[in-house]
């Protein structure tokens, strides 16, 4: 998803969703409002106080993410004749405690830009606009809020944007129709707490890269007040916590999900086999007044976990580490001086053992290869690899993966149970290079390989091309005898991709030509990073992914220009 806020914006977010609210204003949120009569996704008056009304007006996804991410679309209008400002509070979807947070796009020629997430809505006076309500999603196993079934918040109007709100309404719950999976809170973990009023479940066992082991916490209110869970001390494996990071405040028969951290020496253990914590809760009718409540400590709890058998692989001087919950799934083949320099291939173990093609359950492998031979392969298209880190001898590291789907099982029946598994280590693959490069200390790079980088590889690193360079400044002059390397590899790193034809900007610009094959590449000097080729009658736009107002490709390609006119002497050198 993406999310442009300001620092401002999301610490908002989080204190209105924590409760830090003025007690008047949650006072008049009448907490135990009747929920028993939902709102429509689609054309219900969901809010309406002081001039503000906000419509909904379809289930949808969000317009501009790849994420399969759910908006609400709203019609907001503000028939004041002063500026009002309306943000939300006390979120939570499928039953679980979130940030739902209402959500701004703008378009372009019909294009559909932005979807800044925010606590806050600026809505001018006597206006009307189409906003979305969304929401980020729980990010804990068995938990399904990809499929939003029930969204539910407050709305809440303030003064201006910088300050708390005055007024919180009601509870607004929204039924989508859509059947998310159910949670099975007991099923996730051990129930360290199961009482008339508390459900605590300390689940499954995650490993960050910063943070260290990390537990998966599950809580359901089964009160009809609000309450805050704070974890105040732990221990694992006879090692101390100097400091716990968990807390949560929950809403009276909601739950909430998420992950408990640590400081100190736990945080250098590989995983925990036995965990010891203790809470401190507190209670109380409105969520602010959790603030003004004492916590009360309750006793310690403990839980126990399986062994965690880390994958620990090497080969030609490289480490492969992988997580246990991923280890156990995978088959990790290390071939001995591979004739194309792979060092680790990583397949998906049911996958193989349910096809007996080669191939099957193939999910990456990590390779080296030659400077020059990187240089062969960006002249080419390079579909499932990509280099992702070079070392101090000048070889560079390659990610390979597959252009097809490896994903195999003996049945029907065990296809369909295994496509969640399947996509999470496809996941999970994805940031496997990463990985590599920080544990064996290698510098990162990447490079693209469109239809613009491969001609300014071919122009930079292939030999007996006949290729010039040109500007109105001196005309064309041919790139023999300069070393385009430097150039090539800034240009190829702004990641180009097709725009739409009629973007194309006016002004000047550099040319590439490739004299014998009826082709040219134009690099606009104009804002926005823009590319144009020229083959025949074709006709093609590209834009750099990494571009600014301090970025232009084209005067990179000047400069490769300035000294092509130094090597073939049409200029005094600089």
């Amino acid at each position: 998803m993406k999310k442009t806020l300001i620092a401002l914006t999301v610490a908002l977010a989080l204190l209105f969703c924590m409760g830090i609210l003025p007690a008047g204003a949650v006072a008049a949120a009448e907490t135990h409002a009747d929920l028993t009569q939902p709102f429509s996704p689609d054309g219900s008056v969901i809010f309406e106080k002081d001039g503000i009304k906000v419509t909904t007006a379809g289930l949808d996804q969000d317009p501009t993410d790849g994420d399969d991410q759910p908006i609400i679309w709203l019609e907001i209008e503000n028939t004041g004749k002063e500026d009002a400002f309306l943000g939300t509070s006390g979120g939570s979807v499928n039953g679980f405690m979130t940030d739902v947070l209402l959500v701004s796009f703008y378009e372009e020629d019909g294009e559909i830009y932005g979807a800044d997430y925010a606590a806050c809505l600026t809505l001018p006076a006597e206006s009307s606009g189409k906003y979305a309500l969304g929401y980020y999603k729980v990010k804990a196993p068995g938990i399904d809020t990809d499929t939003p079934g029930e969204i539910e918040c407050c709305f809440t109007l303030a003064e201006d944007e910088f300050t708390w709100p005055d007024y919180v309404s009601a509870p607004v719950r929204i039924v989508t129709g859509l059947d998310p999976q159910p949670a099975d809170i007991l099923s996730t973990g051990t129930a360290v707490i199961d009482s008339d009023s508390l459900l605590v479940v300390l689940g499954e066992q995650d490993y960050d890269d910063w943070f260290g082991p990390e537990i998966c916490v599950t809580v359901e209110n089964r009160t009809e007040h609000y309450i805050g869970l704070y974890a105040e001390t732990a221990s694992a494996d006879g090692h101390d916590c100097d400091y716990i990071y968990y807390g949560t405040e929950i809403a009276p028969g909601k739950c909430s999900a998420g992950f408990m951290s640590f400081e100190g020496e736990i945080r250098d253990l590989k995983g925990i086999e036995n965990l010891t914590v203790t809470f401190s809760m507190k209670e109380a009718a409105a969520l602010d007044d959790l603030n003004e409540t004492q916590p009360v400590t309750l006793d310690p709890v403990s839980a126990e976990y399986p062994r965690q058998e880390w994958g620990e692989y090497e080969n030609g001087g490289l480490s492969l580490e992988i997580k246990p919950q991923y280890n156990r799934l995978i088959t990790v083949e290390t071939p001995e001086d591979d004739a194309d320099g792979i060092l680790f291939a990583v397949s998906e173990t049911a996958s193989v053992e349910a096809e007996t093609s080669d191939g099957a359950g193939w999910l990456f492998s990590i390779g080296t290869v030659s400077e020059a031979r990187l240089h062969e392969m960006m002249c080419t298209d390079m579909s499932g690899a990509r280099v992702f880190a070079k070392d101090g001898d000048g070889m560079y590291y390659m990610y390979y993966h597959p252009t097809d789907v490896r994903f195999a099982r003996a049945t029907q029946e065990e296809f369909e149970s295994g496509m969640e598994q399947w996509s999470m280590l496809c996941e999970w693959a994805e940031g496997v290079p990463d990985s590599i490069a920080e544990k064996n200390g290698l510098e990162t790079v990447a490079y693209g390989n469109s239809e613009v980088d491969i001609l300014v590889a071919r122009a930079a690193y292939m030999d007996g091309v006949n290729a010039t360079l040109s500007t109105t400044e001196y005309g064309p002059v041919s790139i023999t005898g300069t070393d385009g390397a430097p150039y090539a590899e800034i240009i190829m790193q702004g990641w180009f991709m097709p725009a739409d034809g009629d973007e194309a900007p006016d002004g000047e610009y550099v040319v590439l030509n490739f004299e014998d094959e009826d082709m040219r590449l134009d690099f606009f000097f104009a804002p926005g990073g823009y590319a144009r080729i020229t083959s025949g009658d074709r006709t093609t736009l590209y834009q750099a992914m990494w571009s600014d107002d301090d970025t232009s490709y084209a005067e990179t390609m000047q400069q490769w220009y300035y000294a092509a006119l130094d090597a073939n002497g049409v200029r005094p050198q600089m």
